[in-house]
């Protein structure tokens, strides 16, 4: 068989197993969730429950313990480093993918796009393995697993392709067709088995209102990107910080569990919202805007950063874009309340791109993403991508020499 129709035949197989099992995991994450914690949803200050508090304990603890009994890495690398070194280690997969499982049930401030990018390009890097080909040929077999995973995950082929395009890669059109092509191919398969199931699930997650487009809008984003940047530096030093402070605990994951699980608590018994990854959550404010005032909004994305921060530091494995867009999205509400004359909508989708752009590094996905999160048209996704382009321009502008393009999470904790 022809080499490249071998890996058409293997990105099929690839996208096949993503859309399975990503089907799978996503289900036994809400019934978990659904069975542990019921209905959590309440938006005042100090509404929280025992429950908010002992749950992310116990599951802190739990982390804790399953690294030290199965002996695993300290951290764990997350798909953006995995897709940067091109391989993810099948041995010490499972224990990352389990870990995330009970981290996403636990409450932790994450998202479920790290075990699922790790689980696929796992899945690629052992039948590369397997095969006995060589550095590129692993490293082109886990590309595609990961993509097959987020074109699932995204309901878009291009969602992992997308990623990696941002990322540094050869400039050639050899990579293009032994990376994006096959990895659009896997991410359509997986899309084509997860859909009749779950549908879109990501997709208009974040319904609201975006009113007419008008040109001036474009400058209004322009000047919302400048805000999602420095609000990205604030959120940037509060990440570090906490994963900084948790990395001396590395040695003892039991103990470094327990911390995390605790500081994720007291912030969820503080503000309940700021539990799990934020997609529902930011709908829940949205669907009682008049509850939230801009204390309280700012309150909010400051405690969901030191909670995401507590969740990478504290051992708890997942991925923090979803986080950070609940952070965008709630600093977008608030832009909303200071100047009423920008739409509701356009203030948060462009918060949103920009503050995961700053962070992330990677403008065109988190544009991309936000554009499907908020079921943005066209004509609306320009100023998305505006605000998205305005904000990363500045935080390359002030990037440290030797800073990399990975997530400020990433830097820190190598978890990311």
């Amino acid at each position: 068989m022809n080499s490249y129709w071998r890996i058409i035949v293997r990105s099929i197989g690839l996208g096949l197993f993503a859309g399975v099992f990503g089907l799978i995991y996503l289900a036994l994450v809400r019934t978990g969730t659904d069975a542990l914690w019921g209905d959590w949803e309440t938006p005042g200050l100090f509404s929280g429950t025992w429950q908010v508090m002992v749950i992310p304990i116990a599951a802190g603890l739990l982390v804790g313990i399953i690294y030290k009994v199965f002996r695993l890495p300290p951290r764990f690398e997350g798909f953006i480093t995995e897709l940067q070194e091109g391989h993810v280690d099948p041995r010490t997969a499972p224990g990352a993918v389990g870990i995330a499982l009970v981290s996403l049930i636990g409450g932790a401030s994450l998202g479920p796009e790290a075990p699922l990018g790790t689980a696929g390009g796992a899945a690629g890097t052992w039948l590369a393995r397997r095969r006995g080909e060589d550095t590129e040929g692993v490293r082109q077999s886990s590309f595609v697993g990961i993509s097959a995973m987020f074109g699932g995950l995204l309901s878009t082929p291009i969602g992992g392709p997308l990623l990696a395009f941002e990322l540094e890669h050869e400039q050639t059109n050899a990579y293009y067709f032994r990376h994006l092509v096959p990895g659009m191919i896997s991410g359509a398969v997986a899309f084509g088995v997860m859909w009749p199931v779950i549908g879109a699930p990501f997709e208009g997650l974040i319904d609201i209102e975006h009113g007419a487009f008008e040109s001036w809008m474009l400058v209004a984003a322009a000047a919302i990107g400048v805000i999602a940047f420095l609000a990205a530096l604030v959120v940037g030093k509060i990440m570090l910080g906490a994963v900084s402070v948790m990395r001396h605990l590395d040695e003892r994951p039991v103990v470094r569990g327990l911390v995390g699980g605790a500081v994720v608590g007291v912030t969820a018994f503080a503000l309940p919202l700021t539990l799990f990854s934020g997609d529902h959550s930011l709908s829940a404010i949205l669907d009682n805007l008049e509850s939230f005032g801009l204390p309280m909004l700012i309150a909010l994305a400051l405690v969901k950063a030191i909670a995401l921060g507590a969740s990478l530091g504290g051992g708890f494995y997942g991925g923090p874009i979803f986080p950070l867009f609940f952070i965008g999205g709630v600093l977008g509400i608030a832009v909303n309340v200071v100047f009423p004359a920008i739409p509701l909508g356009l203030a948060v989708g462009a918060t949103m791109a920009g503050l995961g752009a700053a962070v992330s590094l990677l403008p065109l996905s988190m544009a991309i993403l936000v554009a499907i999160l908020t079921n943005s048209g066209l004509v609306v996704s320009s100023a998305i991508v505006v605000a998205a382009a305005t904000a990363f321009a500045l935080r390359q502008m002030v990037m440290r020499p030797g800073e990399g393009s990975s997530t400020e999470a990433a830097v820190a904790a190598e978890a990311v």
